[in-house]
């Protein structure tokens, strides 16, 4: 309902709108308010009572036409809406609301000084805003509401993915956007998103959705709540911004038998980050010290140690494993290693031990004549995944588990090749 239909008609019924018409899936109409005037000049508005500046629209040919626009709409639950200031700040949440819960809106413009107060409590289900200001009519609050809310509508647009992963749709900012070319005015395509790694890409993306909500609309995330993967996501981004704490002097070394009861400190309190999680992994009692006793016997076991305290183990085992033998997928079938049982200490999260863990496997096994490492995790264990892709292990397949309270359990394989050209260290 408006005074300007033609102004509102040539915009909605152009572009993703216009063409979702055409097909029959919406249908919009901008009525002119001034045709149900029952005035000969047509006169739609009048002085305000009490006096002031400008007019105020009437109620009666309001009423008029919303009497004629809901004589002929047909069956559906409909909903009146004043587009007005002194309404709720219309969001997200109330577009998808209006989908869910009507089939018929009709969003009525104001203009001058508003209209009849008498109209607004005998016909208006709600009042909606586009936020703290005023403009001079209702007509670009409607637009903004109607193509907020038409392009929800089933078959709008292609696909519902379309919608579903932009700014505001479950309280967080859409991720940034690039395309073509690849360098523009300096400035490079995040290399994630060039390399075809999809479950990584929608990981970044995803961290990105909660950085930029965090540092742009902090009033948006102190609503939101973190739950499953977000919970990873967040903390490696509070990590990431912490204060850079001085780097830690750390050793790494054979383990004993010295040693265990530290280490097995260390399990339980990754085994209560992983729970936190939801991660089902280290729930059973693996690794026990036994575990680390025999990767000690075997000369596998390795700790670090920051002040001479044990804050990290590793077992790195040498192949070939039987589990990984049955995967096809491997780049790199020549003598290698495997980490397993990594674990560092959990107040020092975050200080970088198990990067450090990590680089030194690799020294340790390209000493050995191996040429790739491999390493294996949990499905759910996103902060593990994250660690290793960052340094550089690619997604090989999936592999089970064959011994141990864990055995038959699937585990995401991932290698790096410690090896390129004429053996050359990478």
């Amino acid at each position: 309902m408006t005074l300007f239909p033609d102004t509102v008609s040539a915009v909605l019924g152009e572009s993703i709108l216009g063409r979702a018409a055409k097909k029959g899936i919406l249908d919009i109409r901008c009525v002119q308010i001034r045709d149900y005037t029952t005035n000969k000049q047509c006169q739609v508005d009048d002085y305000p009572y009490g006096g002031g500046f400008g007019c105020v629209l009437m109620a009666q040919p309001l009423k008029a036409c919303l009497d004629d626009i809901l004589a002929t709409r047909g069956t559906g639950r409909s909903r009146v809406i004043y587009m007005s200031p002194q309404g709720p700040t219309f969001t997200q949440e109330t577009a998808k609301r209006l989908v869910r819960d009507y089939d018929h809106l009709v969003l009525v413009c104001g203009h001058y000084e508003g209209i009849d107060e008498r109209f607004i409590s005998a016909c208006v289900d709600e009042e909606l805003s586009l936020g703290d200001f005023v403009l001079t009519g209702g007509e670009i609050a409607a637009m903004a509401v109607t193509d907020a809310v038409c392009r929800l509508v089933p078959g709008v647009l292609a696909d519902p993915a379309c919608y579903m992963g932009e700014s505001h749709w479950d309280g967080l900012l859409e991720y940034p956007q690039y395309t073509r070319p690849e360098t523009w005015e300096g400035q490079e395509v995040p290399e994630i998103l060039r390399s075809g790694d999809h479950q990584a890409v929608e990981r970044w993306r995803r961290k990105q959705s909660i950085a930029r909500t965090m540092d742009k609309r902090p009033d948006l995330f102190e609503k939101w709540t973190p739950e499953g993967e977000d919970k990873a996501l967040l903390q490696e981004i509070l990590a990431e911004r912490a204060p850079k704490e001085e780097r830690l002097d750390f050793d790494i070394r054979p383990g004993t038998e010295a040693d265990l009861p530290a280490i097995m400190d260390i399990v339980a309190g990754a085994s209560a980050f992983l729970r936190e999680q939801g991660v089902d992994q280290w729930q059973k009692g693996y690794p026990a010290a036994a575990d680390y006793r025999r990767d000690m016997e075997s000369g596998c076991c390795w700790v670090l140690t920051v002040e001479r305290a044990v804050a990290g183990v590793m077992a790195l085992c040498p192949g070939p494993e039987s589990c990984y033998e049955k995967l096809d997928a491997w780049q790199f079938p020549g003598p290698y290693a495997v980490i397993h049982r990594i674990a560092t200490r959990r107040d020092l999260r975050g200080r970088g031990l198990a990067k450090e863990l990590f680089a030194f496997a690799g020294d340790i096994a390209l000493g050995r004549g191996c040429g790739a490492l491999r390493v294996d995790t949990h499905p759910d264990n996103r902060v593990m995944q994250g660690l290793i892709r960052k340094l550089g292990y690619v997604y090989r397949g999936d592999v089970y588990l064959e011994s141990g309270t864990e055995a038959g359990t699937l585990r995401l394989a991932y290698e790096k090749s410690l090896l390129s050209g004429e053996g050359e260290t990478i």
